[in-house]
């Protein structure tokens, strides 16, 4: 069964719901309860992004290999033209020296 939550919304917001629900045909319950699922789905997604983020920086710290962004690109680059390069070989992470630019 659904719970009731009461929520106090300022009236400009609450103004501005009514007109957005009034344009697509819906409740302003309906709009709100759209929004909030949204955001829900948004927020949780954002933090798996994080969580996965984060697990692969520890493996990258763990396996001490990274690949580097120009051997990345260029096999990029040539899969994009239709070629079948051979995968970049992995090298040491090297954390005393900051990272090379990998942009033109």
């Amino acid at each position: 069964m659904p719970a009731t939550t009461s929520l106090k919304l300022p009236d400009a917001l609450k103004t501005a719901i009514a007109k957005v629900a009034a344009f697509e045909g819906k409740t302003a319950h309906a709009l709100m309860l759209d929004t909030l699922q949204a955001a829900m789905e948004d927020a949780l997604l954002r933090q798996q992004f994080y969580v996965d983020g984060e697990a692969s920086y520890q493996d990258t710290l763990r396996s001490n290999a990274v690949f580097g962004g120009p051997d990345v690109k260029a096999y990029v680059t040539a899969r994009a033209a239709g070629s079948k390069p051979g995968r970049p070989h992995m090298q040491p992470l090297d954390t005393t020296q900051p990272m090379p630019p990998t942009h033109d």
